[in-house]
């Protein structure tokens, strides 16, 4: 394993046996930062695709500010006319539509007016979700499920409002909308069933379907000439993620998307609805530009000390007692320290979301500079050291301690 450079399918990397290089192949699908860095220094090979097959020209991608578009009252709840519009003259004609909004639920915060306070889940740190086809308010990430509140839980006052959009409110919305339409609903609470996906797809397929909406589950792997309308209604929805992938994400996703459409000789169209069409990873979208947003990606990458200029190490305490949690990590940061020479440790703090599943939780990032130690090997040293050092010594020992090295998410 140590021999054969990393990588996955989304790189739609191929390995051909050489464990000196493993070509990455660029095409519709976008290659990670770290992967395209590697093959810009000679460790892998680069294949470029930079034509679609049968001559399908790129879809034209349009950007939607929704800002402008309330002010003008062009905006039906969270639909922007421009979209609308060009939904119903794809139905006319009988082509395909796929909406993205990656975010399940109806409603995703339950907000109250009068004392501020957002109905969070009892187990984790996170807003709880409406859903309107169960009318139940769920967690998504511990599987709590209330009933919907006629009040607010804290004050009791009845001034209560859902914010937030999720999968259910835009099929629900679009059926208003187009009441003649066949929409199916394409995500993880809809997909629960064996083979259900599938039969949706075929439907699709054949036309029976006239429009998928889903989170990204819709954005990877569909190959259907009839689409030739995309639309996203958010496209900020993982922008705003404090994890230094967050851009990159998003313009995978955004990319990946928009390659829905126009995948035959009839041209496809996207629409992007956004609040800020001028941030540079939504204009690099918009050129179908990857090597510029490469470039100043790798260089924002390598200012910060993040992969593929260091190894990560992110050590995570878990504890259904906060205090427990909290000096469980203070005591391994202060074991590591005597092991960092050549780290960069920041000092531990509060998870982002801080408490999941009962168990309160707290983290503390390590980076190994490539240049100082390339295959990592301090780092790991550092941490197990750290470990056993934290194993004999901390009255936090019975704490449970994750070490997760080149974590995918700090979050």
């Amino acid at each position: 394993a140590e021999l054969i450079p990393r990588y996955n399918a989304r790189d739609a990397a191929v390995y051909l046996g050489n464990l000196n290089k493993c070509p990455v192949l660029l095409g519709s699908a976008t290659p990670s930062i770290e992967s395209m860095y590697n093959a810009k220094t000679g460790k892998y090979e680069l294949l470029e695709l930079p034509e679609r097959i049968d001559d399908a020209k790129l879809p034209e991608i349009v950007f939607v500010n929704v800002n402008r578009e309330r002010k003008r009252k062009r905006m039906e709840n969270v639909f922007s006319k421009t979209l609308l519009d060009k939904i119903e003259d794809r139905l006319k004609k009988k082509e395909g539509i796929i909406i993205l909004q990656n975010r399940r639920g109806f409603s995703t915060q339950i907000y109250c007016e009068d004392c501020s306070e957002v109905e969070t889940c009892d187990n984790c740190s996170v807003p709880m979700v409406y859903h309107i086809n169960k009318n139940i308010i769920q967690c998504h990430y511990c599987g709590l499920v209330k009933d919907v509140p006629g009040a607010c839980t804290n004050c009791g006052s009845l001034a209560i409002k859902y914010f937030g959009t999720g999968t259910e409110r835009v099929e629900d919305e679009l059926a208003f909308y187009f009441p003649s339409a066949n929409i199916s609903r394409v995500d993880s609470d809809s997909i629960s069933r064996k083979a259900v996906l599938s039969k949706i797809l075929v439907s699709f397929g054949k036309g029976d379907i006239d429009m998928l909406v889903g989170t990204q589950m819709v954005s990877k792997g569909l190959d259907f000439s009839r689409v030739t309308l995309v639309g996203v209604i958010a496209a900020e929805t993982t922008l705003w993620l404090p994890d230094f992938r967050a851009d990159e994400r998003t313009f995978q996703l955004l990319t990946q998307v928009s390659g829905r459409s126009g995948r035959s000789k009839t041209e496809g169209e996207v629409l992007i609805q956004t609040q800020n069409s001028k941030h540079f990873v939504l204009q690099k979208v918009l050129l179908n530009d990857y090597n510029g947003f490469y470039e100043r990606e790798i260089l924002l990458r390598k200012q910060s000390n993040y992969p593929p200029f260091s190894r990560l190490g992110l050590i995570e305490t878990k504890d259904e007692y906060e205090e427990k949690a909290r000096g469980a990590i203070s005591d391994f940061y202060k074991y590591v320290k005597k092991y960092s020479k050549n780290l960069v440790i920041t000092a531990p703090t509060e998870a982002i979301i801080s408490k999941i599943k009962g168990q309160y939780r707290f983290h503390l990032l390590i980076k190994s500079i490539k240049m100082r130690d390339p295959g990592g090997k301090e780092l790991r040293s550092a941490v197990l050291s750290a470990f056993v050092d934290y194993k004999q010594k901390s009255r936090f020992r019975d704490v449970r301690l994750i070490i997760d090295i080149d974590p995918q998410s700090i979050i």
